[in-house]
């Protein structure tokens, strides 16, 4: 138990090493840190709460959703009545239903069983047979068509959750920043961002819906008057829809429906010109829409196709041949800022709702200062307090070894906190601080073990070996249960009560190594240098 060989010795004095030098950064100045290689520049980021930064509460326009799945069954209505060859006198939204009146009576029976085929399970897995649309005939030749509550509330649960993560990979794409996001009552998000600066490039990013599509251009862009007619009366052909140009031009109609959307991209990169080196948007798409990108190309050389995004279309290029791959550029009035921040967006993808920002406060970061200082100050009371009291229950050699074994547990966590880019807020300081406490526990044991030992009449080689033996099986019962709550803190927990839980978990993993491995090393080197005849326990 006290042996170590050339190789273990090498191990624990290099983990401690390298815990010194990744704890290090901390404590450099930002200029010195930048010189230091990619790895040893991570330091420990601090949250909202102690390095300030934005506090937002955002409200989802979940009305807007609603019209829109009211619009699209609308949309499939007719096109299942379109297919089957039934004629409708109007098929139109009222009152938060789609309502619908069919020229002939005769055919309302297969109007209803297209209607009811329409109408779909919600959740295919579940036992509920719970559908998205209920179906009502009234009359010889009329129907309503109304969203069931269940399909709303999975509608609304559906629309914050793509939210919430169309958010994260909008303002935090590398996923180092620990944001807090998460849902608020019925219809809000509660964002908190620590170390946020620029707040307007922020609610930019939140306010962008980035939602592109691709859609064919039809003959009726070449009429004047149908444009006119669009532009001024909002009168577009029956399947059709009219989008601006963004560079303030006149602009274009288009095929309104289209398979070819933002969600069918793999992957966007901002980029030059293969020829004229100006700035351009790199695209790739996954293989299905790579498939109908190909398709739509091939077959419709020498058209034009629009790129639409939020409404306003970028570029009108023409078809000169199949693009086959699923890749390609689109190009528009980009500056090699702008193209990064369209690429950013659609890799993010589109928000599924319009967002409303009903709360916004920036915290301090002086109310920051004064949390770190406290924190500061019951961190060095606690060590002196604990350092003293090992001193004095265990003598100065074993105390050392102990308070020796707390320090290097200090700068592991540190070390550990650094390297996994965790952030650091007021509940991770409590969690250090009790680690501070706990991390003396194994030593408190291993002691009183030793004592017992030395009373009986062992001899000091014996005594030692035996108090860290039968200590082990204790310590290690104490440190697994504290860690089985800390993970399920973590996993159940968010935002600060994470804090805690990563803050804990990483030192009861350090304490153990520096309580039950580094400190035994010490007693060890100090055991066979010293030979001492009986222990100063």
């Amino acid at each position: 138990m006290l042996f170590f060989s050339r190789w273990k010795v090498t191990l624990i004095l290099g983990a401690v090493l390298l815990g010194i030098l990744f704890a290090l950064p901390n404590a450099l100045p930002s200029d010195v840190r930048s010189k230091l290689p990619a790895p040893m520049q991570r330091t420990l980021n601090l949250g909202l709460d102690l390095q300030g930064g934005a506090h937002m509460l955002l409200e989802v326009d979940l009305t807007s959703v609603m019209e829109q799945a009211l619009d699209n069954e609308r949309e499939n209505i007719r096109i299942g009545f379109s297919d089957e060859r039934i004629r409708a006198e109007f098929i139109r939204v009222e009152n938060n239903a789609v309502v619908g009146r069919l020229r002939d009576a005769a055919d309302m029976p297969a109007a209803m069983s297209i209607l009811r085929s329409q109408s779909e399970l919600i959740d295919q897995t579940a036992l509920s047979q719970e559908r998205t649309t209920s179906v009502e005939q009234q009359g010889d030749k009329g129907f309503r068509v109304q969203i069931t509550d269940a399909n709303i509330d999975a509608i609304q649960t559906r629309t914050i959750a793509q939210s919430i993560n169309v958010l994260r990979r909008r303002i935090d794409p590398t996923g180092t920043t620990e944001m807090t996001l998460a849902r608020e009552g019925d219809d809000r998000i509660l964002l908190q961002i620590p170390g946020a600066k620029n707040i307007d490039e922020i609610k930019e990013r939140i306010n962008k819906t980035a939602n592109l599509s691709f859609h064919m251009v039809r003959k009726e862009s070449d009429s004047e008057a149908m444009i006119r007619a669009a532009v001024e009366n909002d009168r577009v052909p029956p399947g059709t829809a009219y989008f601006p140009m963004q560079d303030g031009f006149s602009g274009l109609i288009v095929d309104k429906r289209t398979r070819i959307t933002g969600e069918c991209l793999k992957s966007s990169s901002e980029g030059l010109h293969p020829q004229n080196n100006y700035p351009i948007v790199n695209f790739n798409f996954n293989i299905k829409c790579a498939r109908l990108f190909g398709d739509l190309t091939s077959q419709n050389i020498g058209q034009r196709f629009a790129v639409v995004l939020d409404n306003e279309i970028i570029t009108a290029p023409r078809i000169n041949g199949a693009i086959p791959g699923g890749s390609g550029f689109i190009e528009g009035s980009f500056t090699i800022e702008s193209a990064r921040e369209l690429s950013l967006l659609l890799n993010a993808g589109a928000l599924p709702a319009k967002l409303i920002i009903v709360e916004e406060r920036t915290v301090s970061a002086e109310l920051g200062n004064d949390s770190i200082q406290a924190g500061k100050i019951a961190s060095i009371l606690g060590l002196v307090g604990v350092g003293l009291f090992m001193w004095l229950s265990y003598g100065l050699r074993f105390g050392t070894i102990a308070n020796l074994a707390l320090t290097v547990n200090i700068i592991l966590i540190a070390a550990a906190l650094s390297l996994f880019g965790a952030t650091l807020t007021l509940p991770g300081i409590a969690g250090i601080i009790l680690t501070i406490g706990m991390a003396v526990d194994a030593n408190v044991l291993i002691f009183e073990r030793i004592r017992e030992e030395v009373h009986i009449g062992r001899p000091p080689v014996n005594a030692i070996e035996t108090g860290y033996r039968r200590s082990m099986a204790p310590i290690l019962d104490a440190n697994i249960t504290t860690l089985i709550a800390a993970v399920t803190l973590y996993f159940v927990g968010s935002g600060p009560i994470r804090g805690f839980a990563v803050t804990l978990a990483i030192g009861i993993v350090m304490s153990v190594f520096t309580a039950v491995i580094f400190a035994r090393l010490l007693t060890s080197t100090w055991l066979r240098r010293s030979r001492p005849k009986t222990l100063p326990i």
